[in-house]
């Protein structure tokens, strides 16, 4: 499609499946503060909000200094769960070599952590997270800053992700929403979210917008 001269991605289910090391990483956390244990299923229901509002939902309670104990004695490990979905690198390079500009808009705080510890800094050509931002999605505050920082106009734009919340932030930014069935939400659920196209795998995306991987 050579009218989308920028694709802009989710990062939490949508390029990584990150929900095993959260999902352990939250009950491990959860057996420390003597918190009640939240089934994986809760964590995928959670993910896409921001940490606190996960939190919230978990135990109806959040303090700041229980982000950073979790941030001290178990970031890392989630980190190393973390596992880059099959077509995540090709889908990202065939995008890239069709010319279409590369972004990544998440509700993590540091984003460009997780990131730059995959190896994969160098694919993005802008990583916005909620460090960059005054309001996290679905506000449109964070795609439309990382289309700001990319010099394109929304109308030129796609934003990839697996939540209700992503097509929702999509919509609100005036940017076409493309939802993946990679997480917790169906083909239903992302167009009754506002999608502009549902597809079952990040190859699927790049095949879309006119840059199919190479096999």
């Amino acid at each position: 499609m050579t009218d989308i001269k920028a694709a802009l991605f989710d990062f939490d289910m949508t390029l990584v499946d990150s929900s095993w090391g959260i999902a352990y990483c939250t009950n491990e956390f959860a057996k420390l503060k003597g918190l009640r244990p939240v089934p994986r299923e809760t964590v995928m229901a959670a993910i896409g909000l921001t940490i606190i509002d996960s939190w919230k939902m978990y135990w109806g309670e959040f303090h700041q200094e229980w982000l950073e104990e979790y941030r001290t004695k178990f970031r890392g490990e989630e980190r190393k769960m973390m596992r880059l979905f099959p077509d995540t690198l090709s889908t990202l390079d065939a995008l890239r070599g069709a010319g279409v500009k590369v972004g990544l808009v998440s509700n993590r705080q540091f984003a460009r952590n997780p990131v730059e510890y995959l190896g994969i800094t160098d694919r993005f050509d802008v990583i916005i997270g909620l460090e960059d931002v005054t309001h996290a999605k679905p506000d449109p505050e964070p795609l439309l800053t990382a289309l700001l920082r990319l010099g394109v106009e929304p109308a030129q734009a796609v934003y990839v992700g697996d939540t209700d919340i992503d097509m929702k932030t999509a919509a609100a930014a005036g940017v076409r929403g493309i939802g993946v069935t990679t997480g917790n939400f169906s083909a239903e659920q992302h167009t009754a979210a506002g999608a502009w196209r549902v597809c079952g795998s990040l190859a699927e995306v790049a095949a879309l917008l006119g840059a199919a991987p190479r096999k």
